[in-house]
């Protein structure tokens, strides 16, 4: 089956706050995706439609500040670097991070998150700058993803320093190891946290969605499986497992899990691509 492309973006935290980034979704209504050779077969690559996830759909949401908006950033930035006293510019950072985050300039959101950071290393301080040189990184050129998610890793190893013990965090850092000469490190630390707690839903749903990258849309399956078991109430689990069982050939599982997700989200852009796989999998 030739499937729609997936725009997602991992921009989103659902729930109860312990999970990280979950994408919201929007559907790409052309039939073209990229395509590769295997064995002679061409095959669509999980991967293909997943990799622009990130970009696609930050690109979307990113927006220039008018001009009022512009002139505070300026002034809060000027002031940012004009003082010396920490906790002043802990202030003005933050007032510049406010404006950024408003208006998703992602690239400058991980910026100021790093120099917060660095002015008072909490371990939520830290997370936060992992959080978000990870989501700048779908904004960038391939070529310069892997240095964003190399500062992503940093800050991170920095925040498990001081809480060895949080899961979540180490599944975050398992995904900055995806674009690296090593992505099975990753793989290796997720299985790690699920090992310890099988009901992390911030591992389950990096498996799955690693899985879904690869391909593997039956392991993929039986991740989101056991995620919306353990939270009947994720929307973009639910959503990925009516598309896994899609890719299987399986509608009636597939049409299941797509209404299933229908209620769990209003977002309009979650019901237009939900509206539009339910008509797949009729």
């Amino acid at each position: 089956m030739q499937k729609k492309q997936v725009i997602a973006v991992l921009i989103a935290v659902v729930g109860i706050g312990i999970v990280f980034s979950l994408p919201k979704v929007l559907v790409h209504n052309k039939k073209e995706e990229k395509e590769k050779v295997q064995g002679g077969k061409t095959t669509t690559s999980g991967a293909d439609s997943l990799n622009e996830i990130g970009r696609l759909m930050a690109e979307k949401h990113t927006h220039k500040p008018g001009a009022d908006d512009q002139k505070k950033i300026q002034d809060f930035t000027k002031n940012y670097y004009s003082v010396s006293d920490k906790e002043k510019k802990r202030i003005f950072a933050d007032s510049i991070l406010a404006y950024y985050t408003k208006f998703h300039q992602y690239d400058s959101v991980a910026k100021y998150s790093a120099e917060i950071a660095i002015l008072a290393p909490t371990e939520k301080t830290l997370v936060a700058a992992g959080d978000a040189y990870m989501q700048a990184a779908d904004l960038v050129s391939v070529n310069d993803k892997p240095a964003y998610m190399d500062k992503s890793r940093l800050y991170y190893k920095k925040a498990l320093e001081l809480n060895g013990g949080n899961l979540d965090t180490k599944s975050k850092l398992a995904m900055t190891y995806v674009t690296t000469s090593n992505p099975m490190e990753g793989i290796k630390i997720l299985r790690e946290v699920v090992e310890k707690d099988p009901a992390n839903e911030t591992a389950l749903f990096n498996l799955g969605y690693l899985s879904m990258q690869s391909g593997q849309y039956d392991k993929a399956a039986q991740r989101f499986k056991t995620l919306i078991e353990v939270n009947p109430k994720h929307a973009s689990g639910t959503f990925y497992l009516g598309v896994s069982y899609l890719e299987l050939g399986n509608k009636a599982k597939a049409n299941q899990y797509f209404k299933l997700a229908k209620g769990l989200d209003n977002d309009p852009e979650f019901q237009a691509i939900l509206e539009s796989y339910l008509k797949d999998s009729n």
